[in-house]
């Protein structure tokens, strides 16, 4: 394990080095935009991380203006209406936060599919496909040929999956 860590150490560090000398290279415009990248990468992240907090300490505040609010009444039959209204509204705003979750969730997990994509080589898929693959990625809308070649895409994977089935089998039948 230390000679591990010793060689990946010696690497990442003969990286750096790397890095440093092509960062040294650049012109002073070069270094002021990535400098200025980085900045704005750092503040995109504060920010949705306020949004978030946010979110949450302003639904707190509705929960505790009703709970406030119940407080001062003392006679809650005749309040019923309101009381109702006030609940449905804070139930409104559990599942529209939920839904927001769901959809940051969803867009994540269909980055980090996108990336994996863009690992597959241009040659694997033909051009149309391709465009259509793009199209779903990148949610533009598609037309019917896109739908067409994504349908075909599909079909040709069940094949394909079937197929690996017969292979592994085959495979632990020749490595018994």
């Amino acid at each position: 394990m230390s000679i591990e860590k010793w060689l990946s150490e010696r690497e990442s560090e003969e990286i750096k080095k790397k890095k440093e000398e092509m960062f040294k290279k650049l012109p002073k415009e070069e270094i002021e935009n990535l400098k200025k990248k980085s900045i704005q990468k750092i503040v995109k992240k504060e920010d949705l991380k306020e949004q978030e907090n946010d979110k949450s300490s302003d639904f707190l505040k509705k929960v505790i203006e009703f709970k406030d609010w119940l407080d001062g009444r003392t006679y809650l039959k005749g309040d019923l209406d309101k009381i109702v209204i006030h609940i449905q509204n804070l139930h409104k705003n559990i599942i529209k936060m939920k839904k927001e979750e769901n959809y940051q969730s969803l867009k994540d997990s269909m980055d980090a599919l996108t990336n994996l994509y863009k690992n597959i080589p241009p040659s694997f898929l033909d051009e149309k496909t391709r465009v259509a693959l793009n199209k779903k990625c990148r949610e533009i809308k598609r037309s019917n040929s896109d739908n067409y070649y994504l349908r075909k895409l599909k079909n040709t994977i069940k094949e394909k999956l079937n197929e690996a089935k017969y292979y592994e089998f085959l495979r632990e039948l020749l490595d018994s």
